[in-house]
């Protein structure tokens, strides 16, 4: 299994990689772990489950140079953890342009100078339209379609909802232009590099970075994104690698929560059927896993009810485990496709 981790500069600051849905699934119940690099040299790690991260790995980080946004490949191969770095894209020097050629000063005009100002391409050729910007496919992978513009309107149709984002790239009119939209509830911002973020923000407006966009489409692919995603962005004033970094640190904790329910389910499993046991011993046993004693007390409230119905309460503090955590299992399975196919039904006849 090969799994791929993009990195944060919290990860090379601190020398560590967050615990992934694959690294939890791979480093379930252990403390320590084993990577290996391309030339077989070897780094321990510590997994600390409470902080979420596996320690240890800035001696390799330095070793390959990388830096954030930079990729990792993980090979998971027996009880050892193979690190590659993907390869970097290939540098390309810019293009130097040709100095200009010196030119003859023109002669001296006679009679008063009047200066004229170059008009604008829109000005020269009005019924030439414009190219919209080159984050449009990305805008477009994240769920939302270009209607027109300058300025540009996006809209990505939720149901019995429409979310409505409004650009202009910096330079390409006034913010003024931009009023109107935000009037009628969309969103709307300055689209600009990161590069350029502190002119954008010294005039206190909305802001979008290509970017920022870019690193959301590669997010995409490990996580279930969705354009009410980056609405949540649009809320805080700023879509950039900053609020991208933390949007992915955040998806990484929730979706961490998963690898959290299958380790609570493994220690039921270690139980008899029909035992009666105490929430405090089943909280020490899942300590010595790295789990959290709130994780597990909403572990089992999540066991207690349905469609679970793993557990039964029997006192405060006290639980029955009334069936098998395999039995549980397919019998979840068997709801689920009884769902499925209902719903299939009702999708064939609307």
């Amino acid at each position: 299994m090969t799994a791929r981790y993009i990195l944060t500069s919290l990860c090379i600051q601190n020398g560590t990689m967050t615990l992934t849905a694959s690294l939890r699934a791979h480093l379930l119940g252990r403390e320590r772990v084993r990577f290996l690099d391309e030339d077989g040299e070897v780094y321990e790690g510590e997994v600390d489950w409470k902080a979420g991260v596996v320690r240890g790995l800035g001696p390799y980080y330095a070793k390959r140079r990388l830096a954030a946004n930079e990729a990792v490949l993980l090979h998971f191969r027996g009880e050892a953890v193979e690190l590659q770095a993907a390869p970097r894209a290939p540098f390309r020097p810019p293009e130097r342009p040709e100095p200009p050629k010196e030119k003859a000063p023109p002669p001296e005009p006679k009679g008063r100078r009047v200066r004229v100002a170059p008009y604008p391409r829109e000005v020269l050729f009005p019924h030439e339209p414009l190219d919209p910007p080159g984050a449009t496919e990305d805008l477009k992978r994240l769920g939302f379609a270009l209607e027109g513009g300058p300025p540009w309107v996006y809209t990505a149709h939720l149901g019995r909802r429409t979310l409505r984002l409004v650009l202009l790239r910096l330079g390409e009119g006034e913010p003024d232009l931009l009023k109107p939209y935000r009037a009628q509830g969309a969103y709307a911002a300055l689209l600009a590099p990161e590069s350029q973020k502190g002119e954008v923000e010294a005039r206190g407006l909305p802001f979008i970075s290509p970017e920022a966009l870019s690193r959301l489409v590669r997010l995409k692919a490990r996580f279930p994104l969705s354009p009410l995603d980056l609405e949540d962005l649009l809320k805080g004033g700023r879509v950039d690698l900053v609020a991208v970094e933390a949007l992915e640190d955040r998806l990484v904790a929730e979706f961490a929560e998963r690898g959290a329910v299958a380790a609570l389910l493994l220690l039921l499993a270690k139980r008899p059927l029909g035992e009666v046991f105490l929430l405090a011993d089943l909280e020490a046993e899942a300590l010595e896993e790295g789990l959290l004693p709130e994780t597990v007390r909403q572990g089992v409230e999540l066991f207690s009810g349905p469609p679970f119905l793993l557990l039964k309460r029997l006192a405060p503090g006290e639980f029955l485990l009334r069936q098998g955590v395999e039995e549980a299992l397919a019998d979840l399975e068997a709801f689920a496709q009884g769902v499925r196919a209902r719903l299939s039904r009702v999708q064939k006849g609307a």
